[in-house]
């Protein structure tokens, strides 16, 4: 009987979260999903070997080798055949899907949790249940990046889960688990606390027998820090709060999310809080009197209620990694974000559960029903925001018009639609309201070169080079520039450089050889682009263009082989498929020559 609950329960929950967020399913990119997978070269092709690369040492200045490694695993699942490509080489769908499978696991070990905590099917249930349907969930789960947060919060529940147990086997697991959860993403160090506030508060064990327990996993804890300290130093922060003022700063993330908590409206993707912003409001000074008010009143009310204090303590110990006492780079843009609450609203859920387990009345689960319903409609229209990147962004900038990353955001989506104009202005406002964003001036440099105006963006290359001085694409974008006025050898120093600060970056590799086949240096240009194709075997342009320096050295039959290559990896390549055709023609295979230069024909009249 107690099988077929759990299994019910179970169901239930599996059912209602699968029927408020299955849409996401169908959603696409946001932020910098390209970056981290979708645009990726350790994904070219997706391999065992390229996934090890994540374990050595940490991409985009964040370890997290756990997660890349099952985006490397999602990606040879979700790869589109070539025939079928577009703009993408994967496919988003197994991406969101995934998310979403996580996050419907992570709330069954919450139920799991819960019952085990307060003793009481239903009350676990509508605890899982504000875990699950709470809005500030959208963000995680319905962005492919997000699975960071999802991925760490599943593990990190399932370590609280087994070190309650306090038998032998579940806490070498729940070990196990933890370091799992800081290798999907680093904010779990806050997990040793989470565990003894429980511990301590729910279960009613001694601060030494809960401090003993806990000591591995601070010294593991503070081994993940230091690393990701040297991935993350604070000399890529633009701006360090003193040490004086981070207690405020972090005081400051307490109150926005108990705010965020109870009304969750007006949710977006940046809220601009950032330390340097926070500091020049007077209010600052005044705001820790906020969640100290709520700590007096957990303490005096700790005997007859207990449950207070530990939702408190668990609310507050999962958000502290990221609550600004330690900098991290994101702070840059805002201390405080949607994601960061996903583990924490195991408190709140905890509170919940514990309310239904011990009342009685029928007004309260009354109420609690109606609230659980209010959060997941609110959770309905949230999750609508997603639904693209142009909607997604348009709602972000009526929360924050001043969100310089959101207008860059917004910028480069409206980009790949050809809406030059309106990309233009969105990158213009980006730059004016952060002035040092690298990447704003770098995009707006690239619109610019696409209306011809190549000294205007010469200019936002050069400025954004100086403002951050190893920016491998601005470097590229500036040689490209150079190499289209026939300034060639300037060209080749600013491709060296893009090259040298990111040895993968291959558009470089393939470009530097154009520019040195232009000066009839094709076997210097060949070993470009053997080294562009070692990087990304798929990249069409760069077989294309070292088919026709082979062909060009008398080696028909190799440069056959990579036009062959191009066209697969491309179909709407309408160039390759004319060189291919007549190289075949050369060869004297005319019928297969015809065959791609209709393909090239009807490609033109396509487009």
């Amino acid at each position: 009987m107690d099988r077929f609950r759990l299994h019910f329960f179970g169901l239930l929950l599996v059912v209602m979260t699968g029927g408020l967020f299955w849409q996401v399913g169908q959603y696409g990119l946001f932020w910098d999903d390209r970056v981290n997978i979708f645009e990726n070269h350790h994904f070219n092709p997706p391999s065992l070997t390229h996934a090890l690369d994540f374990w050595v040492s940490p991409y985009q200045r964040l370890y997290i080798p756990l997660t890349y490694t099952v985006w490397a695993g999602l990606a040879r699942i979700a790869e589109i055949p070539a025939a079928q490509r577009r703009d993408l080489k994967f496919s988003p769908r197994p991406f969101h899907l995934f998310n979403l499978a996580v996050h419907i696991l992570s709330i069954l070990v919450v139920f799991v949790l819960l019952r085990t905590l307060v003793g009481h099917d239903w009350a676990a249930f509508g605890g899982a249940l504000f875990f699950a349907w709470h809005p500030v969930q959208v963000e995680p789960v319905a962005w492919i990046t997000g699975l960071k947060d999802v991925l760490s919060g599943c593990l990190s529940l399932v370590a609280i889960w087994l070190y309650l147990k306090h038998k032998r086997l579940p806490y070498i697991l729940a070990t196990l688990a933890f370091v799992l959860a800081v290798l999907s993403k680093p904010s779990a160090v806050g997990v040793p606390l989470v565990v003894w506030v429980l511990d301590y508060s729910m279960l009613r064990r001694s601060a030494r027998q809960c401090t003993l327990r806990v000591i591995p996993w601070v010294v593991l804890a503070s081994a993940f820090i230091a690393v990701n300290k040297l991935a993350q130093p604070d000399t890529v922060i633009s701006f360090i709060a003193p040490l004086w003022a981070r207690p405020l700063v972090a005081a400051d993330a307490v109150t926005f999310y108990l705010y965020k908590l109870v009304f969750p409206v007006w949710l977006g993707l940046d809220y601009g809080r950032s330390p340097e912003w926070l500091l020049h409001q007077e209010w600052i000074y005044l705001i820790w009197t906020i969640p100290f008010g709520v700590l007096v009143l957990m303490w005096l009310w700790r005997d007859r209620k207990p449950w207070l204090l530990a939702s408190g303590g668990v609310f507050v110990a999962a958000i502290l990694p990221v609550s600004g006492l330690i900098p991290f780079v994101f702070q840059d843009i805002s201390t405080v974000a949607d994601r960061y609450l996903y583990l924490s609203l195991l408190g709140p859920a905890l509170s919940l559960a514990w309310v239904l387990s011990e009342s009685r009345k029928r007004s309260v689960w009354a109420l609690s029903l109606l609230i659980l319903l209010l959060l997941g409609v609110r959770s309905a229209f949230q999750v609508g925001h997603w639904r693209d990147d142009i909607t997604l962004y348009n709602h972000a900038l009526r929360i924050n018009p001043l969100s310089w990353v959101t207008h860059y955001s917004l910028g480069k989506a409206l980009d790949r639609l050809g809406i030059d104009d309106d990309a233009m202005i969105h990158y213009r406002e980006s730059a004016r309201i952060r002035p040092t964003y690298a990447d704003a001036h770098n995009n707006l440099g690239v619109a610019l070169a696409a209306r011809g105006q190549l000294d205007e963006a010469m200019r936002e290359y050069r400025l954004s080079i100086q403002i951050r001085p190893d920016y491998t694409e601005a470097y590229y974008n500036l040689a490209n520039a150079l190499a289209s006025q026939g300034r060639l050898e300037e060209a080749f120093k600013h491709y060296k450089i893009a090259i040298k600060t990111d040895p993968g970056y291959a558009k470089a590799y393939n470009n530097l050889g154009i520019a040195l086949a232009k000066q009839g240096r094709r076997e210097e240009a060949i070993v470009q682009f053997r080294e562009a194709l070692k990087i990304d075997s798929g990249f069409a342009k760069a077989h294309a263009n070292l088919g026709h320096s082979l062909w060009q050295e008398g080696y028909l039959d190799e440069a056959v082989k990579h036009y062959s290559q191009a066209v697969y990896h491309e179909p709407d390549f309408a160039e390759a498929h004319e060189m291919l055709g007549r190289a075949l023609a050369q060869q004297g295979k005319f019928d297969e020559a015809i065959e791609h230069f209709k393909e090239a024909v009807r490609i033109m009249k396509s487009k």
